[in-house]
């Protein structure tokens, strides 16, 4: 069983309770806490509900509740609304953020988890992970517009720049799909990996694979980074082209890249041996091989400091590495299973998702160190958003 798959397991198997988590009063009106700007928001996928949490002062202000084990949340921050996908209910939530109140649920496919949001915000992709399909829904209308089949268990989503296209990471096969967005259907795989045997039809699985978590797409749009699990590999992607340039070699069980806040770096967590390799961008070739963690979930940077934040959720720890030194330079000892994380907009400050004790961790980026600890914020904390920052799920 791959490292993907025991995440996935976790929530997905637990039973909850009949009923949601109701609005507090302050939960009503939590607008009067700030602007929503300074609004933390974490998926508790066992109490399912959404933490609100306020910026200023680090409290949760409100608990939204949403459908059966959310498992990730983004922001349509031009329309002031949050996307949640609930992947035991098979569909999503879409929140208006002034009110904290759902306006619509809309149904999908079966296990609907990650989400990317289009260009112009109107749009969002939901991978439909249990039925190999992707569905767009338009948030204006609060409806499926289309759905788009054909797939092999589809993760991570990235749209082109311009919204055309869409970039599918199927975690059951070999390769990226590259999905017409106003055609709504697959007009091209991109090959990652030599040719293999690739997930069967949806509910008759029984072959796993950790195929292409995720592409992650350069600042500029122009190249995408794919890591292969099984391949022990990272793809470099002419994401104009919608061809591969080239592989690199890395080491046991690339998890998936993550873009450094300056533009230079790609970030890999290999969990197979507890490492992590350093990719120059503009050079397309790894640099380094330094020691990380085990079962590592996420990396967060900031544009203040040349420290990356490497997060093991096997050893309750972030890992620090120095992308100028390419060496690691510090632990942070966290008080619960951290999950993922987010970069405050202002870079200062990285919250960490724990899952076990239902907090939130704060750590500070200028002094290196853990500083807060945010209780209550719920069950099963498993990912955080903020406005205007960039986010990433399990």
């Amino acid at each position: 069983m791959s490292y993907y798959m025991s995440l996935r397991s976790i929530g997905v198997a637990v039973s909850l309770a009949a009923g949601f988590a109701v609005l507090t009063g302050a939960a009503a009106s939590a607008s009067a806490h700030g602007d929503t700007k300074d609004h933390l928001y974490v998926v508790n996928r066992d109490s399912a509900n959404i933490a609100v949490i306020d910026t200023a002062n680090d409290t949760v202000v409100a608990q939204v509740p949403v459908g059966k084990v959310p498992h990730q949340a983004i922001l349509a921050e031009s329309l002031g609304k949050m996307i949640v996908s609930n992947t035991q209910d098979n569909t999503i939530s879409i929140i208006d953020l002034e009110s904290l109140t759902t306006s619509a649920t809309i149904a999908l496919g079966s296990e609907p988890e990650h989400m990317a949001l289009s260009p112009d915000g109107l749009t969002v992709a939901v991978g439909n992970i249990g039925a190999d399909s992707v569905s767009f829904v338009s948030l204006t209308e609060a409806r499926e517009t289309a759905r788009v089949s054909g797939l092999f268990e589809p993760h991570n989503l990235t749209y082109s720049p311009d919204g055309a296209l869409l970039y599918v990471a199927n975690l059951g096969a070999n390769h990226v799909s590259v999905v017409d967005v106003s055609e709504a259907r697959v007009v091209k795989d991109i090959s990652v990996a030599a040719p293999a045997e690739v997930a069967s039809a949806a509910g008759s699985r029984t072959i796993r694979h950790q195929g292409i978590i995720s592409v992650t797409a350069t600042a500029d749009g122009r190249l995408g980074f794919a890591a292969h699990g099984d391949g022990n590999t990272l793809s470099v992607i002419d994401l104009q082209t919608q061809t591969k340039i080239k592989d690199l070699a890395l080491n046991e069980m690339p998890w998936r890249a993550y873009a450094s806040a300056d533009g230079r770096t790609m970030i890999v967590p290999n969990n197979g041996d507890s490492t992590v390799s350093l990719i120059d961008i503009a050079t397309q070739e790894v640099v380094a091989t330094v020691p990380g963690g085990a079962e590592m979930t996420g990396v967060n940077t900031s544009p203040l400091s040349s420290i990356a934040y490497v997060i093991s959720r096997g050893e309750n720890k972030v890992v620090l590495l120095d992308l100028a030194t390419r060496q690691k330079v510090g632990e942070i000892a966290l008080p619960g299973i951290p999950e993922t994380g987010v970069t405050s907009p202002d870079g200062g400050k990285i919250y960490v998702a724990l899952s076990g004790t239902g907090q939130v961790a704060v750590i500070d980026v200028r002094q290196r160190t853990l500083v807060n600890i945010i209780d209550g914020v719920g069950k099963g904390a498993w990912g955080v958003s903020l406005a205007g920052a960039g986010g990433y799920c399990h």
